[in-house]
C-alpha cells in the first residue's frame, strides 16, 4: 500500500497521469477527434435536438438512474417512492451559483458529444437520448453510446465529467462516474435482453471521460461491465417497488430520514421532491 500511494502521489507532483494501457489506448483515439473535420449536418441535428429536447413535456418525473447511485447518507427511499407519483420541482430548489456549474458542464458535454459525431462513432440518436426500463420504471440518459472498432467490437456506454483543477490533479478516478457508467451499462443490456436484441457483447464495456474545466486537459477510465458493482442499485430499485405497493395497497409511506426534521432542514430544501413529501408550497400534484 505504501509503494501505491508514493506512486500516486509522485504522480500527482509531475503532472503524471495514472492510466491502464486501455485507458491510453482511448485517450489516443480521442485526441485524434480533435484534428477531424465538423459534420455540419450532425451536429446541426444533434444542437438542436439538444434545444428542443423536452419541449412537449418538459418537466423531469419518476425515478431515475442517477438518483440510485447516491451515497447511503444521500439515499432517500421515501423521495423516490414519491418521485412515481408526484410532480418533482425543476431546479428551483437549486441556487444560482450551482446551476451555473451545471450550464457549464453541459456546455463540456456538447463538445464532446460533437466530436464522437464528427469521428462517426455515434449518432445524434446515440447521444444523451433517455431510455426507460420498464421493469423498475427507471429512466436514464448515458451521454454516449458509440462504436469504435479499433478498440472494441460492441457498442460502448461513455460519460462525461468537467472537475475542477485541484480535484482533476488529485484524483485516479471520479467517485462517482465508474458507478455510474456500470449501472447505465447493466441497464442497457437488460433492455437488449428484454427485446430480444442482445448480441453479448453490446454495452460490456463503458468508459468515463474526465476534464479538466481550467485547462482542458482529460484522464480517461475504461470498464468492464460488472454486476456486483450495481447489485446495491437493483436492491435499491426493489426497495422502492415494494414501499411503492405498500403505499399503493395500504396507504403506508416509507418514513423520512432522521436528518430530515423540517421541509426546512438542509436535506430537504435539496430535494427535488420536498413540495410533495411536506405538503407545502406547491404541494401534491399527481403525475
Amino acid at each position: 500500500m505504501g509503494i501505491i500511494s508514493d506512486i500516486k502521489k509522485n504522480a500527482t507532483q509531475t503532472g503524471t497521469k495514472i492510466q491502464t494501457s486501455d485507458a491510453a489506448a482511448l485517450e489516443r483515439i480521442f485526441n485524434k477527434m480533435f484534428y477531424m473535420d465538423k459534420d455540419i449536418e450532425k451536429e446541426v441535428a444533434f444542437v438542436r435536438q439538444v434545444m428542443t429536447r423536452g419541449l412537449e413535456t418538459q418537466e423531469r418525473s419518476g425515478l431515475h438512474a442517477s438518483a440510485l447511485i447516491v451515497s447511503d447518507n444521500k439515499w432517500c427511499l421515501r423521495q423516490q417512492v414519491l418521485s412515481l407519483m408526484y410532480k418533482q420541482l425543476q431546479g428551483e430548489q437549486v441556487n444560482a451559483g450551482l446551476r451555473r456549474i451545471f450550464e457549464e458542464g453541459n456546455s463540456v458535454h456538447e463538445k464532446w458529444q460533437r466530436m464522437f459525431l464528427r469521428a462517426g462513432y455515434s449518432e445524434v440518436e446515440d447521444l444523451d437520448r433517455t431510455r426507460f426500463n420498464k421493469k423498475w420504471r427507471v429512466s436514464y440518459t448515458p451521454d454516449i453510446v458509440c462504436t469504435i472498432p479499433q478498440f472494441f467490437e460492441g457498442k460502448m456506454i461513455g460519460e462525461l465529467k468537467s472537475v475542477n483543477t485541484f480535484q482533476f490533479q488529485k484524483m485516479v478516478k471520479h467517485p462517482s462516474a465508474g458507478k455510474q457508467c456500470q449501472w447505465y451499462m447493466r441497464l442497457s443490456i437488460a433492455k437488449e435482453k428484454a427485446n430480444g436484441t442482445w448480441n453479448g457483447i453490446d454495452y460490456t464495456k463503458g468508459f468515463v471521460i474526465n476534464e479538466d474545466k481550467n485547462t482542458q486537459d482529460f484522464k480517461v477510465e475504461v470498464y468492464d461491465v460488472d454486476a456486483g458493482v450495481t447489485d446495491p442499485f437493483v436492491l435499491r430499485c426493489k426497495d422502492v417497488k415494494e414501499a411503492y405497493k405498500l403505499y399503493r395497497s395500504e396507504g403506508r409511506m416509507v418514513p423520512r430520514p432522521s436528518d430530515a426534521k423540517s421541509h426546512e432542514s438542509k436535506r430537504c430544501k435539496e430535494c427535488p421532491m420536498r413540495d410533495a413529501c411536506w405538503n407545502v408550497g406547491e404541494g401534491r400534484i399527481p403525475l
